[in-house]
This record gives structure tokens, sequence and C-alpha cells, in this order.
């Protein structure tokens, strides 16, 4: 019986045209999979169309290397084309919905896969990013002709330190080995740091206001509400405002904690994290989902705002009174 990774690429060798998507509003992890398994491909593969199609953002424009980004695709080339869909859990979700004009359908994902779609899926929630999958799927299959390089590397590097806040969480022994293979290559994992780690002063201003208005219940959940006029007020430019996700984090007595971002629609955009609830369901009620402690949803006016708030808050503190009757049948 042949494996799931096996499965994929008797499927790739099949066509000579793939495209690789990934999700709207991409991450580290969304590009990182997706070009580094584009590079592997083209590796691997020189005489195939090899091509990585979504927008843009500017504020990780860093990722790419030498204008090396995303591809501009026609629609003809779907017509007799492999899809590659990283990082997505639900087809929704994915960008440029060219996706479905494919021949066959391909899902590589690390997320719980309670919305599955296409021919094949390759899901391992378990895994801390689907840049893991990605050099997994090489590792096993190297002796079969699946080609590394030191551009792939760099990629799937990204995409493991943005999906574990570079180093926090979702560790395990076999991700630092996957690390350990992939420094075997050369790229420069001081610049990726600086990229990473490095805010403009704008940003920094913008970080003190969200620790300063942060809202702390007694439960432990922490929320800050930002406005779309509030946001221009800090002029960030293309950073966006995804680094200042981590920051509730900091501060000692928080446990989960939620960034609800006014869109131009009206609408909220909520960024969920915990250290201590489970929140992808809470997550997916509200038109999202996730891993269980980093999940995202929309909130479409306060009203809603206010059912997450309420919603995590209970949960933390039915959390906290479980706890509490554990301790006490110890004692």
């Amino acid at each position: 019986m042949t494996t799931i990774q096996e499965d994929i690429l008797e499927q790739i060798k099949r066509y000579d045209t793939i495209i690789i998507h990934r999700h709207q509003r991409p991450d580290p992890d969304a590009y990182g999979s997706q070009l580094g398994l584009r590079e592997i491909l083209r590796a691997t593969f020189p005489e195939k169309k090899i091509y990585a199609v979504g927008k843009a953002i500017p504020g990780l424009a860093w990722i790419g290397e030498d204008g090396d980004f995303m591809d501009d695709v026609p629609d003809s080339a779907y017509k007799k084309a492999l899809v590659i869909v990283c990082d997505t859990a639900n087809d929704p979700r994915i960008d440029d919905q060219r996706w479905r004009n494919g021949l066959e359908i391909v899902k590589i994902d690390h997320h719980p896969n309670v919305e599955p779609y296409g021919d094949w899926q390759w899901v391992q929630d378990e895994k801390p990013a689907t840049a893991v999958m990605i050099y997994e799927w090489y590792e096993a299959l190297k002796e079969q002709g699946v080609v590394m390089n030191a551009k792939a590397a760099r990629y799937l590097y990204i995409g493991i330190i943005g999906d574990t806040g570079r180093f926090l969480y979702g560790l395990d022994a076999n991700l630092f080995r996957v690390v350990s293979e992939l420094f075997k290559y050369d790229f420069d994992y001081q610049a990726i740091y600086h990229h990473t780690t490095t805010i403009s002063e704008n940003a920094a201003k913008f970080s003190g206001y969200v620790l300063q208005h942060l809202n702390i219940m007694p439960s432990g959940f922490a929320y800050v509400v930002l406005t779309r006029t509030l946001i221009h007020q800090f002029d960030l430019g293309d950073a966006g405002t995804s680094f200042i996700v981590p920051l509730p984090a900091r501060v000692d007595r928080v446990k989960a904690w939620a960034i609800f971002e006014e869109q131009d629609e009206g609408n909220y955009r909520v960024r969920m994290r915990s250290r201590s609830v489970s929140i992808n369901q809470i997550a997916q009620r509200f038109g999202g989902g996730g891993h269980p402690m980093a999940s995202g949803a929309w909130a479409q006016d306060q009203a809603e705002i206010d059912q997450i708030i309420k919603t995590v808050d209970q949960a933390l503190e039915k959390e906290e009174a479980s706890q509490k009757v554990k301790e006490d049948n110890d004692a």
C-alpha cells in the first residue's frame, strides 16, 4: 500500500502544470509551505511548469527573494493543471478561487480537517506547521528523486518560525530535528530573524497603545478593539497589525486573548490566542477556525464582539472551576 506522500508524488508526475495555492491573508507558514513546495518541485521537475499564486502582502514581501514571489498565471493554465493547496483548512479561505478550475486538487494542511475538500487530502493537525510537513514529504521521497535546495530550505524555515512564534509553542523533538536538517543548506537565517523581530517606530508606539488599552478580565481573558480610524492614526504603512498579536501573552495573568480589528467593510477580524482553554471551536461559531490555541474568527458588530468576549470568558471560568474541583479531589 502506498502512502499519501507517495500518492501525491504520483499525481505530480502525471501533470505538466502544477499550481500551488494557500489561504487568504497569508502568514509566514502559508507563504513558507507554498513557496518551499514550489522550489522543491522546480528543482525536482525542471521540465514542468510550477507556479505559486495569491495576493502578495506588502508587509511580508521580504519573504520573496530577487522579486521571485507570486507568479502571474493565466486562466488557461488551469485547464490541464494539478492544484495543490497548502495550509488552508476550508475552501472559502483559499486565495484565488481559480483553484476550483484545476483537474485535480490536493490538500496539504496542519489544521483540523473539519471541512475536507479536494481529491487528495494529507492533513496532520498535530504538526506545528505545514512547512514541517513539506520538509517531511521531501524527506520521505528523496530516495525517489525529490530534491531539496537552499531556496526551498529558507522558505520552509520561515514557515516554521512563523507558526511556532520563533520556537515558543508547538515544539517537539522532531521539529528541532527538521530545523537542524534545514540548517545544512546555505541561507541567511540571521536576516530572517531581523525581519521577524524588528518593527518601525510607529509600530512600536502602536504596540504601547495596545498594551496600555488591553482589557483584562478576572478570568484571565484579555482583549482590545481597534478601529480603522485608530489604526490609520499610527500610519503603519505596509507593516499591518499582525505584530501585535503576541503582545498580550507578555502579561503574566493573561490566559487567552483576542484582537478585534475593524475592517473597511465595518466588520471585525478577530485574532484569538490561548495558553489555557481550547478556542478553535469557539472561533468556528463565529465564521472562523484554526488550532486549539491559535484561531481566527469574524464579528459583524459590537454585539458579536460582546458574544465572543462572553464565550471565552465563560470557558476560562469553567476551566478554572474544573481545575479547582480536581485539586480538591486530589487533596
